[in-house]
């Protein structure tokens, strides 16, 4: 199943921090990239079959300490 996310940030640093550091993380078919502007990223992966992913979880942290939030 493929998951896209969108998180928005406060500034453009904020959300270059996240898309540097969410690109790192294991998922399968990461891609991490600016969104409708930049204060977006945009994530999007495989989810993983057979096991609990957490990637969704490790993303919405992330942005939670960088002042994110994602876009509805």
């Amino acid at each position: 199943m493929n998951v896209q996310i969108e998180y928005e940030f406060e500034t453009e640093q904020k959300a270059y921090r996240f898309l540097n550091t969410a690109k790192h993380l294991s998922a399968q078919n990461l891609t991490v990239k600016f969104g409708r502007s930049d204060h977006h990223v945009k994530v999007a992966y495989e989810y993983a079959d057979n096991q609990f992913d957490t990637t969704a979880s490790e993303l919405d942290d992330l942005a939670r300490d960088l002042d994110g939030e994602e876009v509805k």
